[in-house]
C-alpha cells in the first residue's frame, strides 16, 4: 500500500521505511519457518537431535542464505563521506565528492542510511573528483540548500542509470529538463561510445544552476550542445523541439529525463514520429 504512487510521492520516507524494515522482519520470519520446519520430523511429531545436518541438506535453506547475503551485501559499502555543498540559488545545490566515476552511473546518498535514501546523477570526467545536482523540491534537498553538511553517508558500489543506455549506440540525443541535467552532463565531460547531442530545458541556467554548470554546458559545437533558457526563450513544445532536434542531429535514439509527464510526452511524440525513445516510468 506504501508503494501506491500517491502515498510514495507524498511520504517517500515512510514508503521507505516501510519497505526496509517491513522486509527485514519478513526475511526474519523465513528464518524462523525454515528452521523450525526443518528441525521438526512430522512422523515422529518431535524436534530432530542433529539439525545442523538437516539445514546443510535443504534446498531452502540455501535458499534463504542466498537471500540474505544479497540483502547484506550493500550495506558493507555504505560509508559516511566528507562532501562539499555549494548553492548558486535557492533552486538547487552542488554536492561534491572525491574520486571519478563512469558516464551514466547513479549514485545514492543519505543524512540517516537506516532513514532514507536519494538517488541522483552523477556528473564526473571520470578523473578526479564528481558531483550531484539537486534541485530543492523535497525536504531532503531543500535541506541541502538551507544547511549544507559537510558529510553525507553514501553506498560506494554504483548503479547504472537509463543514460548508460547510450553506451548500445552510435548517435543518442539526451533531452532533460531542469535538474535532469547532471545525468547527461558526463557524456560531454568524458569520452562516449556514441555520438551525443544533449537539448536542455531550463529556466535561469547561470542563476539557478551556477556558473560551473554553465560553463560545462559551453564550449561545445552548437551541434551538440542545444540550450532553451525558459526566462529568456520563453516555454517552448518540448516534445516537438525534441522531435525537430533528433531529426536534423539524426539521432537513432532519444533519452529524455524530465517530470513524469514531461518523460512521457517527449518519448510519445518521438514513437509517433518513428525514433526510438526511453524515458523513466517513475519520475526524475
Amino acid at each position: 500500500m506504501a508503494a501506491f504512487p500517491l502515498v510514495r510521492h507524498l511520504h517517500h520516507n515512510v514508503f521507505e521505511r516501510l519497505h526496509r524494515f517491513a522486509g527485514w522482519c519478513s526475511l526474519a520470519l523465513v528464518w524462523a519457518f525454515i528452521v523450525l520446519r526443518i528441525s521438526y520430523d512430522p512422523t515422529t511429531k518431535s524436534y530432530r537431535n542433529e539439525v545442523g545436518k538437516a539445514l546443510i541438506h535443504s534446498q531452502e535453506f540455501w535458499m534463504t542464505v542466498s537471500i540474505t547475503v544479497l540483502i547484506i551485501l550493500p550495506w558493507l559499502t555504505v560509508r559516511r563521506v566528507p562532501v562539499k555543498v555549494s548553492t548558486a540559488s535557492g533552486h538547487a545545490s552542488i554536492i561534491k565528492f572525491s574520486g571519478g566515476v563512469k558516464a551514466g552511473i547513479l549514485g545514492r546518498i543519505s543524512p540517516s542510511p537506516l532513514s532514507e535514501w536519494h538517488a541522483f546523477g552523477i556528473i564526473s570526467d571520470n578523473k578526479k573528483e564528481h558531483m550531484m545536482l539537486a534541485g530543492a523540491v523535497g525536504d531532503f534537498t531543500k535541506s541541502l540548500v538551507k544547511n549544507p553538511p559537510n558529510h553525507l553517508w553514501v553506498r560506494q558500489v554504483h548503479f547504472a542509470g537509463l543514460p548508460y543506455l547510450t553506451n548500445m549506440y552510435d548517435r543518442v540525443l539526451l533531452v532533460a529538463t531542469g535538474s535532469g541535467i547532471c545525468v547527461f552532463l558526463s557524456f560531454l565531460l568524458q569520452p562516449c561510445k556514441a555520438e551525443v547531442c544533449v537539448l536542455w530545458v531550463a529556466k535561469g541556467i547561470e542563476q539557478n544552476f551556477g556558473k560551473e554548470i554553465k560553463e560545462m554546458m559551453s564550449g561545445h559545437p552548437k551541434e551538440k550542445v542545444i540550450v532553451h533558457d525558459t526566462g529568456v526563450l520563453g516555454r517552448p513544445n518540448v516534445s516537438e523541439l525534441s522531435v525537430s532536434a533528433a531529426k536534423k542531429f539524426g539521432a537513432q535514439v532519444v533519452i529524455v529525463t524530465s517530470n513524469p509527464e514531461g518523460s512521457r510526452d517527449v518519448v510519445n511524440a518521438c514513437k509517433a514520429n518513428g525514433i526510438a525513445a526511453f524515458g523513466p516510468i517513475w519520475d526524475s
